[in-house]
């Protein structure tokens, strides 16, 4: 959220004033070079407390929309189930990411990856929150199965135990395939409100498309 600098402010004031450590403060306002030269009416950023800080980094800094439905919609309810627990989905996007942040977790010089899993596994979370939230309203019960009401599988985990590089390009296609998903619906649903939903998703998987592309060509020469 925002926060509008008031005369007699500093940094290390602004920070108690709403239970922040300095540095947690800095880190949101990297904008900002010097932090004791700030002026009334400046405009910073205060970091959302309800998620770890760290983990910001593994989401695009734009606010997600209210969860909103026109009305209920089973068939909408049906398409957004493959999205939220079939194969190609955020749970098991949840479940691939975690497995593949365990098993590099055990190796050092695999550990910044590691915890770039750990950390777009989080906000997948997030977005199955949202996804299980929008099914409800659609009138379904976001139970974990697919659109054909198949319960979701472990199955649909790429494992690839212990070789890092591949999991690297099983998250790839992961997300590759849930981008391309997300804009299938997108255009089969007829609702502004998941529509925009949808397409927030969206740019939180192109970013995590980014980021494990990056990794891909640092570690594993792409």
């Amino acid at each position: 959220m925002d926060y509008t600098v008031q005369p007699g402010d500093t940094f290390y004031l602004i920070a108690q004033k709403h239970g922040l450590s300095l540095e947690e403060l800095q880190q949101a306002n990297p904008q900002i070079q010097n932090p004791t030269l700030i002026f009334p009416g400046q405009v910073i950023k205060l970091p959302d407390k309800s998620r770890p800080q760290s983990y910001e980094k593994y989401r695009v800094d734009e606010p997600y929309p209210e969860i909103k439905v026109l009305g209920e919609n089973p068939y909408y309810a049906q398409l957004l189930y493959d999205d939220y627990a079939g194969q190609v989905s955020e749970l098991t996007a949840i479940m691939q990411y975690v497995h593949h942040h365990m098993q590099m977790d055990t190796h050092p010089a695999w550990s910044e990856v590691a915890a770039l899993q750990e950390g777009i596994s989080i906000i997948e979370m997030k977005h199955l929150e949202m996804l299980g939230e929008t099914i409800l309203l659609l009138g379904g019960n976001a139970r974990y199965w697919d659109g054909c009401q198949q319960p979701w599988t472990p199955l649909y985990v790429s494992y690839h135990d212990f070789d890092f590089c591949a999991q690297l390009r099983a998250d790839i296609q992961a997300e590759e395939a849930a981008i391309h998903n997300y804009r299938n619906h997108i255009q089969q649903i007829q609702d502004p409100y998941i529509q925009a939903l949808l397409a927030r998703i969206i740019k939180d998987e192109e970013h995590h498309l980014r980021l494990f592309r990056d990794s891909l060509a640092k570690h594993c020469g792409g």
